[in-house]
């Protein structure tokens, strides 16, 4: 009789997991069989009760087993554990708790997504916890700039691993970050929004030059606005770390923003903060200047 491997998570996590579950099948002695997508509970038992003719240790995979609908009650007590001869390994897009009674849940082994924290000072920490769990030594600047430029947690959890292969055990910095992650727009933009943070107009310039030939102006935009918002929020209020953690910042975002509200006044700030959101909508209706127009105003602003 076999054993369940549920394998449960959105389509950005499935792959990664079902690969770990495969290979864990391997390396506990199981010949993994082709992929297939059935359509019966039924069948795939029945397909499992004549394995051992052919293996004494398989594992199949199951894709979309959602097909097969809710898992029959009286199939419950043909559930082995995790040590059967035969192991199915189902994978599910999220929610596989409304196929499955309890009690075929607790005998299965579930492989879940984790879930990703949202606000980019908790996804930072969660990155450096994974990065340790690694051995990989990445700085917290690294993790902050990493979680700033990229957004889906897979992609994120591959740019880790590409990284810390490439440090083979020495430190992932800022530097390295900037040179095999950010590809030339980002480049352009970390340049244009650190240097408005540092109140320099060449390096904004330089970045505005880089973002021209690879950039979209709205979501350059967009990014410039975020940064403004935070170093104004700041001005106001003195700051602090309880203000940084409620707008969400990254203590890399926060640095920026200190350093660009002790550099401004709160009217520069504000009237930065106007001209960004005007330039902004002017553009969304057809009305703006593009690239022109923005890169006067900020440079205007120094």
């Amino acid at each position: 009789m076999p054993h369940l491997v549920i394998v449960s998570a959105a389509e950005s996590s499935q792959r990664r997991l079902l690969v770990e579950a495969v290979e864990k099948a391997r390396s506990d002695g199981y010949d993994v069989l082709g992929s297939s997508e059935e359509t019966d509970w039924n069948g795939l038992f029945a397909d499992a009760m004549t394995a051992g003719l052919f293996s004494s240790r398989s594992a199949r995979v199951i894709e979309k087993a959602e097909a097969m609908g809710k898992f029959p009650d009286s199939l419950i007590p043909s559930l082995e554990g995790s040590d059967a001869d035969y192991r199915f390994i189902l994978l599910y897009g999220g929610g596989y708790k409304k196929f499955f009674p309890k009690d075929a849940i607790a005998s299965s082994s579930v492989e879940e997504a984790e879930q990703v924290p949202f606000w980019p000072s908790q996804r930072t920490k969660w990155l450096l916890a994974r990065a340790r769990s690694l051995r990989i030594d990445l700085e917290y600047d690294a993790a902050s700039l990493m979680v700033e430029w990229v957004e889906e947690p897979e992609e994120l959890l591959s740019v880790l691993s590409t990284l810390g292969n490439f440090a083979d055990g020495g430190t992932v910095d800022c530097d390295m970050v900037e040179k095999l992650v950010l590809n030339q727009e980002a480049k352009g933009m970390l340049r244009l929004l650190d240097g408005f943070c540092a109140r320099k107009a060449g390096k904004c310039l330089q970045g505005f030059l880089e973002l021209r030939e690879t950039g979209d102006v709205i979501p350059t935009m967009a990014a410039l606005h975020k940064r403004v918002r935070f170093a104004a929020y700041l001005s106001l209020t003195g700051g602090g770390d309880a203000v940084e953690k409620a707008f969400g910042m990254t203590k890399y975002q926060a640095r920026q923003a200190r350093d660009a509200a002790g550099r401004y006044d709160r009217q520069e700030l504000k009237d930065l903060l106007a001209g960004v959101i005007s330039l902004s909508m002017a553009e969304r209706t057809g009305a703006g200047e593009g690239w022109a127009g923005f890169e006067r105003l900020v440079l205007q602003s120094m």
